[in-house]
């Protein structure tokens, strides 16, 4: 028997069976069959193996949900995996001329001994309620480990059409194998497909569905929600009294404005793995000019010119103790010994300019290359006492040091949790006591594991990339010279800047879309990874590295150049927002608020790409404009306009949504749901070049995208959120929509 797609071996495995079929009716014309061995499955219940590759894909058959699959049996092999057995069938077909089914069968053991076995009395197939036995063989005995493979006949005048379906048994021991089978007409031959199929499982505790797990974990997180809303209550409570108490005492006055939030916010650790931590942050700013003539009891309320100091400046001091008091009598509770706690400090100057160096007094030592953030941007200041200070940078870094010092001095608790501090520098580009803040936020690891813990056994990795998009991506024999920048940003922080914080959550699979496009990129594209720019969790400086300033050349011209290349792709997944209008792509750090100083405008980007000596720019973004994925205060007049490079000409841009939409999840898949259609259009070859050419074109790639009726995220959509959610992918090209994507 020939075995399609199979490789021959002469090696015999531990039974030996010269023919597994035997039939007494001659007029079907029998068959021997010959015994090879065969892989042992590694899966854990039931999949398909490509006869191409022997690459195999599990189902999920404890997922209810899990989409229907169709298959042509004679491209795919059907597995099977029960506790002592597992079986496949393949090249799955009927003869019209022979009046016969058939199906190529390989049984193995894996569990006890001397197993009976008669293609006969194992073998059944029923439809609509009638039984059909497979044509004899002779009996065998299958031991552990042993193998049998041969042809299975079954006598059947029927052939499967339209929506007749049909069930396959086969028994071996203990075990019973079901295949749901559903027939798909492809011409004159009729050939058989997978319908959801759900294996007999024997004494088998079958796992709780992970949905079931994420709705308990999300019904306890709002539980937390609730907690923490009180908390912010009481806090907010609290201060005011606080205030109060030192108006009345003349150590603040009206127009100090303190305020505190607190709310619970998901983050994405290193190891991918997502925590529930509670946030508590704490704004003072000065609101006039005129302060810093008021005198009070104790001094002035703003920091003067130059000063650093606590003391220095009433609001900043009274602050200090308003935050030892609150996380004392409020926050305590959830900072047991060894909690991981991150205390942010944010110094904001103004743009006042320094004419000459101010001194430092060296209170803090001389600083030499400490690590802090600036203005969203991750970098280094040094100060020593025989150079002062002669920036508003060192200045802004310097305020928040004194505050770290009263903090570790003054706050119990933080003695006996594992405290880690960062410094922010907020620099604003306009003159003003409003500008002249500080904030400080207080994050508590993992606040809610005692009360709630089932939010920190929940253990979902969302950097794992185990989805068919990633793990069977189509390798071509194409060569390509052209350079790319890849970026995807998962671990947004709560930011900072000088309009406040806003909340910004993780993008959680923005990592793997990007990790998997550079893997698409090398391996179907035909690039050289080492003229791919790669960057996950970027902030503006990694931005600004890549493409550029006024003042600096990028890195992305600098390849252009060495290369030699014609052609650039960009790619990004991550956050994306509207200010004034216009698009911005937000770094891990960027506070939406404070885009012009924090976050990188895509129509930069379109400018710096449409310099470069190059014919072509391919850029997808994998993000939302509307503002609505980060911040509720969004309003329609947000929405953004959506750019257009200087020289059209040379661009094709695929964008994940319209400009009022989501760019949605694929959570199952762990991608951007317009990232995954990405991939599956570069994957199904069969289904995205349209006209087999064996070429996928713009043109063609839109098509699938943008696809209603089976495969295009409009369709995806209204399946995985329902029929009210709309996201429609949105391609700018001018004459280039015919340009090659993809030649396979």
């Amino acid at each position: 028997m020939k075995c399609k797609g199979k490789k021959k071996t002469s090696m015999i495995p531990t039974i030996c069976c010269a023919s597994m079929l035997m039939c007494g009716m001659t007029v079907y014309g029998q068959k021997s069959s010959s015994i090879n061995p065969i892989k042992t499955s590694v899966l854990p219940n039931v999949g398909w193996r490509d006869i191409q590759s022997d690459k195999e894909t599990s189902f999920d058959m404890n997922n209810p949900s899990w989409p229907k699959v169709t298959a042509n049996l004679k491209q795919k092999d059907l597995i099977s995996v029960l506790p002592e057995s597992y079986c496949v069938i393949s090249d799955f077909g009927r003869k019209p001329n022979r009046g016969m089914m058939t199906f190529l069968l390989e049984v193995k053991l894996q569990k006890g001994n001397n197993i009976t076995f008669n293609a006969e009395q194992n073998i059944v197939l029923e439809i609509k309620g009638k039984t059909y036995k497979a044509l004899p063989s002779k009996t065998l005995t299958l031991t552990k480990d042993g193998i049998l493979k041969g042809e299975i006949n079954i006598p059947l005048r029927k052939s499967l059409k339209k929506n007749r379906t049909a069930t396959l048994y086969v028994t071996i021991g203990n075990d019973k194998h079901r295949f749901e089978l559903g027939g798909r007409a492809y011409g004159r031959t009729q050939e058989l497909a997978l319908v959801p199929y759900y294996p007999l499982w024997m004494d088998v505790k079958k796992k709780e569905e992970p949905k079931k797990e994420i709705a308990i974990v999300e019904k306890a997180v709002k539980k937390a929600e609730d907690v923490t809303n009180e908390i912010k209550g009481d806090l907010k409570e609290l201060l005011a009294t606080m205030i109060s108490e030192l108006r009345a005492q003349k150590k603040l006055t009206e127009n100090t404005q303190v305020d505190v939030n607190a709310e619970v916010m998901p983050e994405v650790k290193k190891d991918g793995q997502v925590e529930y931590n509670m946030k508590v942050r704490y704004d003072v700013q000065v609101l006039s000019e005129h302060l810093k003539k008021l005198r009070i009891d104790e001094g002035t309320e703003d920091w003067p010119s130059g000063k650093y100091r606590l003391k220095d400046s009433q609001a900043a001091l009274q602050t200090a103790g308003i935050i030892k008091s609150t996380i004392e009598s409020k926050l305590e509770q959830y900072i047991a010994p060894g909690t991981e706690v991150t205390v942010k400090i944010i110094g904001s100057t103004d743009a006042s300019p320094f004419r000459n160096a101010v001194a430092y007094d060296g209170a803090f030592g001389d600083i030499q290359d400490a690590e802090y953030f600036v203005n969203g941007s991750f970098g280094y200041v040094s100060v020593n006492t025989k150079d002062g200070i002669s920036s508003n940078e060192q200045l802004a870094y310097l305020r928040t040091l004194d505050i770290k010092n009263f903090m570790q001095k003054h706050i119990g608790a933080f003695r006996v949790a594992n405290v880690h501090y960062e410094h922010f520098a907020e620099v604003a580009d306009k003159v003003g006591a409003k500008y002249r803040r500080v904030a400080v936020e207080v994050t508590i690891h993992n606040a809610f594991q005692k009360d709630y813990p089932e939010i920190a056994s929940y253990k979902e990795n969302v950097y794992e990339r185990t989805s068919e998009v990633d793990t069977n991506i189509p390798e071509t024999t194409a060569k390509s010279n052209a350079v790319a920048v890849v970026i995807g940003n998962t671990d947004y922080q709560v930011a900072t800047g000088k309009q406040g914080s806003t909340k910004v959550g993780p993008v959680k699979y923005a990592v793997n879309d990007a990790t998997t496009m550079r893997d698409y990129l090398v391996k179907t594209l035909g690039l050289d990874e080492k003229n791919i720019l790669f960057k996950t969790n970027a902030d503006k400086k990694d931005f600004d590295d890549i493409f550029g300033t006024d003042n600096q050349e990028g890195e992305l011209a600098k390849l252009v150049a060495s290369t030699g290349s014609k052609e650039v792709y960009f790619y990004y997944s991550g956050h994306g927002y509207p200010f004034m209008g216009e698009p911005y792509l937000l770094g891990v750090r960027s506070n939406p608020k404070s885009c012009k100083e924090q976050a990188t405008s895509l129509q930069s980007i379109y400018r710096i790409l449409s310099a470069l000596p190059i014919d072509k720019v391919n850029v997808i973004t994998d993000a939302c404009f509307s503002g609505q994925e980060i911040s509720m205060e969004a309003s329609a007049t947000e929405f953004v306009r959506r750019p257009k490079p200087d020289k059209l000409a040379k661009f094709v841009i695929l964008s994940a949504s319209g400009e009022d939409q989501y760019a949605n999840w694929y959570k199952e898949k762990k991608h951007g749901l317009f990232s995954y259609v990405l991939f599956k259009a570069m994957q199904d070859k069969a289904k995205s070049d349209l006209n087999g050419d064996g070429v996928l074109s713009f043109d063609e790639l839109y098509k699938y995208l943008s696809d209603t009726q089976s495969s295009g995220v409009p369709y995806l959509v209204k399946e995985l959120e329902g029929d009210q959610v709309r996201q429609d992918p949105v391609i700018q090209v001018s004459a280039r929509k015919n340009d090659v994507f993809v030649k396979y």
